[in-house]
């Protein structure tokens, strides 16, 4: 296993949420979604599209009190790659989302906190960030600056000073379309069915160590993580995907890639619940992607 530091940094504020929710028109699952089914007989894993559309991809781990940036980067990743591979959505993947950007924005942009001591953030301004903010991304050229790192010092600066002005037309291209409340394992379980991906924040903790890819509740965490996958046998349970790295001991799930074997382990559907009930995690639906563009065909050294 390798050395991590169990960094957290959710710091839940209901009244920021409970205003965030007030300004959708169908702030809950049931209302935004109210044709989707759940098909107890159907397991689903989100991480495959996402390995699909990359697949050098490799779970990192956050550096600072950033979790809320992490586990909703890793959920737009997810819808980005499902959206590509499942919806036919006429965009390209565009690679991972820069943690720091849905962190800065939700810190600053959403919440005021410019020039303020300490980490974290919550669920419901890091939905307002990547709707109405949006996403930076690794590796694309921002007028000659490009991000290839996992910085904790970036993540530290944006999360005090913001997003710099000047990227802020950039994230603008790459924002979700909407977001939902989800309250329990069922309306999660619905939104994964549907290649939706959960961003959960909770107060609940878990073991370290793994028993047959399943998670022991344990303890109290502060934290963000997010949901990719539902099963149901041997018992009904959602895959939360962790932002430590591979930071779980113990027996795996095999069935998983060796990417998300010791990064992400399965959560019962009572621990779940409990975890949703605090009406701070959201599926998120629809990203505007990286647009497809058609080169002229290439003949050789030009004269």
């Amino acid at each position: 296993m390798a050395d991590f530091v169990p960094l957290m940094g959710y710091v839940p504020d209901r009244a920021g949420t409970e205003r965030f929710l007030a300004s959708l028109p169908r702030p809950m699952l049931a209302d935004a979604g109210p044709d989707l089914t759940l098909d107890t007989s159907r397991d689903v894993f989100l991480g495959e599209y996402l390995l699909r559309c990359d697949p050098r991809w490799k779970r990192g781990a956050q550096k600072i009190g950033s979790c809320v940036g992490w586990g909703w980067a890793l959920s737009c990743d997810i819808l980005a790659a499902c959206d590509v591979l499942l919806r036919n959505e006429a965009e390209v993947y565009g690679g991972r989302v820069l943690e720091a950007s849905v962190y800065g924005f939700s810190r600053v942009e959403v919440r005021g906190q410019r020039n303020t001591g300490g980490d974290g953030s919550y669920g419901g301004a890091a939905a307002k960030a990547v709707t109405k903010y949006g996403t930076l991304h690794y590796g694309i050229d921002y007028e000659g600056q490009r991000f290839t790192d996992n910085s904790g010092t970036r993540e530290k600066e944006w999360g005090r000073d913001g997003v710099p002005d000047h990227l802020e037309k950039y994230a603008a291209e790459h924002k979700v379309s909407s977001v939902a409340c989800v309250k329990d394992f069922e309306s999660a379980a619905k939104a994964l069915q549907n290649a939706y991906p959960v961003a959960v924040c909770s107060m609940q903790g878990f073991s370290m160590k793994l028993r047959d890819g399943y998670l022991t509740p344990m303890g109290t965490w502060a934290h963000c993580m997010m949901f990719a996958g539902v099963r149901w046998k041997p018992r009904p349970a959602l895959l939360c995907v962790n932002s430590w790295g591979d930071c779980y001991e113990g027996d795996v799930d095999p069935s998983l890639p060796p990417q998300f074997q010791r990064s992400a382990g399965w959560v019962d559907a009572d621990a779940c619940t409990s975890m949703l009930a605090g009406e701070d995690s959201f599926a998120l639906s629809g990203y505007s992607g990286f647009t497809p563009r058609e080169l002229p065909n290439w003949t050789g050294v030009a004269l």
